[in-house]
């Protein structure tokens, strides 16, 4: 066995006996455990970095004589996805890349209908960007719609009991009714201005021009349509940790308990923050194993921004009261987030003739559907 194999198996252990000692509640061990399984992690990966190097070929083979240069994938990908935004004729070594069986991003482009699907390297790339924010829709249940609106089969709870029975009795034999439910898919899009001069290159990555600014305004768009959906709750007032405790323990269904997750903004996380026991130790901790997460008894703490999970703010002055929005549950099981796949784009210069510049629309399909409503459970925080 290799000795980062070995290193990584303690790795494994450490980060499992972190995680045991923190939803046990004993967080002097758990942050002991914690620095344990940082030095634990940093000679893993110096042991992977020396692997690795050891394994390297130095010893370069001598290359054909040749005076064609050699185009790699992606940039020919980027050049023909361009060329075909802007309606510009292909060569025969493009043509003959974009008709090779098994080309990444092409095989769904729509040229008749005068769009394009992104290609999956310039996929990969405008998803690096969304990760800069906070995605509700990654705590969804996210699936692939194959046209704009249909159906999908439920079934609700069980009730029933199975029949004891010896030789003489007969079981009993029970219908199970099946339920439906609809979703849409709307889309949503965006027109951006790009400057003429920054895509002469017929070789540059266009979501590097359009990706950032698509990309926050996506997450902006889909977590204000998850946010409306989850305002259709209706929530119960808490004003102690006892609260939020009775809220895990009894409202919600304990099927729903493992994946149960408390969702709240910034506002909400800072009252949480200030929440102590009887021995004055806070209730909020933060992970040992994650970087940047905090727990409440055992469940991760999700903070949107103020701005995306409002509060609602009745009178003025000193009598002004806030209320704060939490949800806690599982919200995988309660709403179905259905995407068409793709990120469509196309561009025109007509528009934008005076100022020398093309438009570029990306667009993007997607809609929501709750599933099971009790497995999410909507509080509210009330401060004056």
């Amino acid at each position: 066995m290799k000795k980062s194999d070995e290193l990584k198996k303690v790795v494994d252990e450490l980060k499992a006996k972190a995680d045991q000692l923190q939803a046990a509640e004993q967080y002097d061990e758990a942050f002991a455990v914690a620095n344990e399984l940082k030095d634990a992690i940093r000679d893993y990966k110096t042991a992977k970095a020396i692997e690795e190097a050891e394994a390297t070929n130095f010893i370069k083979e001598a290359a054909p004589a040749t005076n064609k240069k050699q185009v790699s994938d992606a940039v020919m990908r980027n050049r023909i996805f361009n060329k075909q935004v802007f309606g510009k004729t292909l060569n025969e070594e493009e043509m003959a890349f974009l008709n090779t069986a098994g080309t990444p991003g092409q095989v769904e482009a729509t040229p008749a209908k005068g769009g394009y699907l992104v290609p999956e390297e310039q996929i990969s790339q405008l998803m690096e960007f969304r990760r800069a924010y906070t995605q509700l829709k990654n705590y969804c249940s996210v699936r692939t719609a194959n046209s704009n609106s249909g159906k999908f089969p439920t079934i609700g709870a069980e009730t029933g009991t199975l029949t004891n029975f010896d030789e003489l009795n007969s079981l009993n034999k029970r219908d199970i009714n099946f339920g439906q439910l609809n979703y849409t898919i709307d889309s949503y899009g965006d027109i951006i201005p790009v400057s003429r001069e920054l895509l002469q290159d017929a070789d540059i990555n266009l979501m590097d021009v359009i990706g950032q600014r698509f990309a926050r305004m996506a997450i902006n768009t889909e977590n204000a349509q998850i946010v409306t959906q989850l305002g259709t709750l209706t929530a119960t007032s808490v004003s102690t940790y006892k609260n939020l405790m009775k809220a895990l323990n009894v409202d919600l269904d304990p099927a729903f308990y493992a994946n149960a997750k408390i969702f709240t903004n910034q506002d909400g996380f800072q009252w949480m923050s200030e929440l102590e026991d009887a021995q004055n130790r806070p209730l909020l901790v933060p992970d040992v194993a994650a970087a940047d997460t905090y727990r409440f008894r055992g469940k991760e703490v999700v903070v949107v921004s103020n701005s995306v999970l409002t509060n609602t703010t009745t009178g003025s002055g000193a009598s002004a009261t806030t209320t704060i929005p939490m949800y806690i549950g599982s919200m995988s099981d309660y709403l179905a987030f259905f995407e068409r796949k793709g990120v469509e784009v196309m561009a025109s210069d007509e528009a934008g003739f005076e100022k020398n510049s093309v438009l570029i629309r990306a667009i993007e399909r997607f809609g929501l559907t709750a599933c099971d409503t009790a497995a999410l459970k909507a509080y509210t925080i009330t401060k004056s």
